[in-house]
């Protein structure tokens, strides 16, 4: 089984959204805005991911709310790597979020998403994610689950991915927090895990929105811990996300 932790802080003031303007983390449109297009530029190093050594990734997300509290999202993108000299395939996919429960009626709010992507190895991989959050005037925290199932005899048969945020609105425009993203963590008690070892991202947030213009931005360290007992290797991954919501 691969564990994916997820560490995403950041916001809300007063009136609690749920919306969430996340770097890894995000949910669907709220309100009036009734769609969104956003640029994803990753660089460094892949000790999180499977594509291996270093890359700059480009990719685009397009999210549009067909119903009040339905969202539907697409996604897809590139990497290139310099060692390589060309571009590799990334992922592209899809999915839709439900908002389910709102703060003002239930305390907490709930959205849930379905859908499904094809990673950058062709494999096709089915996935649920289920996101909880609350704020508390300029405090925001939430808790995220995401549950995949790779349609690949050498993959996992699910991989469950867990997550957990908390972040600070400093101003009406920008927000900061901290993020944490732990993959395969089984792989620390057991050597025989498929993914090959242990994975994890953790640096600080910041997310600024400039009338329709939003931005979101991390700078994380990486570790990878091999299943076999190796010594860790590390590295650095920055994305930054600049979005237009309509």
């Amino acid at each position: 089984m691969r564990w994916l932790l997820v560490i995403a802080g950041m916001v809300m003031a007063g009136a609690a959204s749920a919306e969430t303007p996340y770097v890894y983390q995000q949910g669907g449109l709220e309100g009036d805005q009734r769609m969104a297009v956003e640029s994803q530029t990753t660089l460094g190093t892949r000790e999180l991911r499977p594509l291996g050594g270093h890359g700059i990734e480009q990719g685009v997300r397009v999210r549009y709310q067909v119903l009040e509290g339905t969202t539907v999202e697409a996604f897809g993108g590139a990497v290139w790597q310099p060692e390589a000299t060309d571009l590799r395939a990334g992922a592209i996919g899809a999915e839709v979020i439900q908002r389910v429960l709102n703060q003002h009626q239930a305390g907490v709010n709930l959205q849930i998403a379905a859908g499904g992507y094809r990673d950058v190895t062709g494999v096709f991989v089915p996935r649920v994610r289920v996101l909880v959050g609350r704020s508390w005037g300029r405090f925001h925290t939430q808790l995220s689950g995401n549950f995949e199932m790779p349609i690949s005899h050498s993959r996992d048969g699910l991989d469950v991915i867990l997550g957990a945020a908390a972040a600070w609105q400093a101003t009406a425009q920008t927000s900061i927090g901290l993020e944490a993203v732990g993959e395969d963590l089984e792989a620390i008690f057991d050597p025989t895990e498929a993914e090959g070892g242990a994975r994890l991202l953790a640096g600080p947030s910041v997310h600024s929105q400039f009338g329709a213009l939003y931005v979101h931005g991390n700078v994380g360290a990486t570790t990878f811990w091999p299943a076999a007992g190796a010594a860790p290797l590390t590295g650095a991954l920055g994305r930054v996300n600049v979005g237009w919501k309509f």
